[in-house]
């Protein structure tokens, strides 16, 4: 874990309601993988608690990493206005990521902003044999396709872009047809239920990056818990420092 001054290499909307920042930091970008985050601290110095970023994409031998953000409250609008040459403070790698190492055939599951992290995972895990499913809530909403490394499917809310359906539709029947060796996905709590449950019902492996507030992202602070279940019985896992990638037979999301 490395707190490091990034130089802002990119800042540009890639979609309505998206934001992507490409840093330069050659030393997390070294330790990075698919799944992990970053925690950047506001540049107005009046917001104390950072905010938690997914890697969207990270390159090792150019030292850099590209984030996704949703400017939805005043510090990450804040974060999306910083323009090139300026420098965000960002600590990280953090928390725990994907992991289909060997696998042949991956199918990858993202939702809106959880499409971000999924691409950094299709980067690393894509095969010949690997799809992907996405779904927006409409065609402006939509990215991470053009320069998919494996085949995509969207659908959207509106219609507007595919198929007017949940993510999981299209999902449910390339399973039918192929199943994966594992299933990767992130996305709203919703979406997530379901993949979780469509996973287990088939008997197929499946991780699940959850979407949490965090405060201080190093698992000292306890805010983002989330239920799990082990051998032992049910107790509680810091989705920051024990995700926040879990596998789906033991994170419980149903309440």
């Amino acid at each position: 874990m490395i707190d490091a001054a990034c130089g802002v290499l990119e800042s540009a909307p890639i979609a309505e309601g998206l934001h992507r920042l490409t840093l330069a930091a050659p030393e997390i970008a070294a330790q990075a993988a698919p799944g992990q985050f970053v925690h950047l601290l506001v540049p107005d110095g009046a917001h104390i608690l950072r905010r938690p970023i997914s890697l969207m994409a990270f390159d090792a031998h150019a030292g850099t990493i590209t984030l996704g953000i949703q400017p939805k409250g005043e510090g990450t609008r804040l974060l999306c206005a910083a323009k090139p040459g300026d420098t965000l403070r960002a600590l990280g790698p953090l928390g725990r990521g994907f992991d289909a190492k060997g696998a042949a055939c991956v199918y990858f599951v993202g939702g809106g902003l959880g499409v971000a992290p999924v691409c950094c995972a299709m980067d690393a895990f894509a095969t010949a044999q690997s799809r992907a499913f996405f779904g927006f809530r409409s065609a402006a909403n939509a990215y991470g396709m053009t320069q998919a490394p494996c085949p995509v499917t969207a659908v959207t809310d509106d219609g507007t872009l595919g198929a007017r359906a949940l993510v999981t539709v299209p999902l449910e029947a390339a399973i039918a047809q192929r199943r994966p060796d594992v299933i990767l996905a992130c996305g709203p709590l919703p979406m997530l239920r379901a993949v979780r449950r469509l996973a287990l019902a088939a008997g197929l492996p499946c991780q699940l990056s959850l979407e949490e507030r965090m405060g201080c992202g190093v698992g000292a602070c306890l805010g983002c818990s989330v239920k799990v279940t082990t051998p032992e019985g049910e107790t509680y896992a810091r989705v920051c420092r024990d995700g926040p990638v879990f596998d789906a037979r033991e994170v419980c999301l149903d309440g």
